[in-house]
C-alpha cells in the first residue's frame, strides 16, 4: 500500500526520527477524513472542533493549480502544511521543479497524506522533502538549505497550504525567522548581497 511504500522511501538517516514516529502511530486521535466519489475529493477534519481543512477540496485544488502556474519555472517550492497531499503530487509532475520542501506540525497529517498518495519515487529522489516541525532546528535546516544550494536565494517564499494553517501562524513566523537567518548566513559566507534574499522574505511576511 501507499503508506508502506512511502515509509520505505524514508530510508535516509535524516528521516530516522520521522519514520519511527510514523511507524509508532497506531490510531488517529486528532484528525479524521472523508473521501468523496472523486479521488481528488479528500477532506480532513479536526476531531476536537469538527473544523474542515477544505470548504471544497476540488475547487480549492483547481484554484491552487491556477495560482502555481506562475511558479512553473521555480526550481524549489517551500510549503507550510501537507494538507491532503494532492496538490504536491500534481506539482511534482513538473520536471523543472527540482524539490518541494514541506513543513508540517501535525504528525497525523503527514501520516494521512502518506496513506492517500504514493510519493515513494519523489521521496527516494529527494524531490519531496518532509520536515516534521518538532524535529526542526538550525543544524537540520542548514543542511536542507545546503542541499538545495543556490537554487533558493532569490526565490525563497514560504507558501501556506491553505487557510486551515492560519491557526499555526506563530509557528510559521518562528520557522520563517530561522530560515531567514540561514539564508542571510549563506549569503554572507558566499559574499552575495543579502538584500536580494531579504526581498523575498519581506514579501512573505507581508503576505501573512
Amino acid at each position: 500500500n501507499n503508506f508502506n511504500k512511502n515509509l520505505k522511501a524514508l530510508s535516509g538517516f535524516e528521516y530516522n526520527d520521522l519514520r519511527k514516529k510514523l511507524e509508532d502511530l497506531k490510531e488517529l486521535r486528532e484528525f479524521t477524513f472523508t473521501q468523496g466519489k472523486d479521488n481528488l475529493d479528500i477532506n480532513i477534519i479536526k476531531k476536537r472542533n469538527l473544523k474542515k481543512m477544505y470548504q471544497d477540496p476540488i475547487k480549492e485544488l483547481e484554484k491552487n493549480l491556477e495560482y502555481f502556474k506562475d511558479f512553473t519555472r521555480y526550481p524549489v517550492l517551500f510549503f507550510y502544511g501537507f494538507g491532503n497531499g494532492i496538490l504536491y503530487k500534481i506539482l511534482l509532475q513538473n520536471q523543472a521543479l527540482k524539490r518541494i520542501i514541506i513543513f508540517e506540525k501535525e504528525l497525523e497529517l503527514i501520516f494521512l497524506a502518506l496513506n492517500f498518495i504514493d510519493f515513494s519515487k519523489d521521496l527516494s529522489l529527494g524531490r519531496l522533502i518532509i520536515l516534521h516541525h518538532d524535529d526542526i532546528n538550525l543544524p537540520k535546516m542548514d543542511k536542507v538549505f545546503r542541499l538545495i544550494g543556490d537554487l533558493f536565494y532569490r526565490s525563497y517564499n514560504l507558501h501556506i497550504a491553505n487557510d486551515f494553517y492560519e491557526h499555526y501562524k506563530e509557528d510559521i513566523l518562528k520557522l520563517n525567522k530561522l530560515n531567514m537567518q540561514i539564508i542571510k548566513n549563506h549569503n554572507l559566507m558566499r559574499g552575495n548581497d543579502p538584500k536580494d534574499a531579504m526581498q523575498g522574505i519581506e514579501q512573505f511576511v507581508y503576505n501573512l
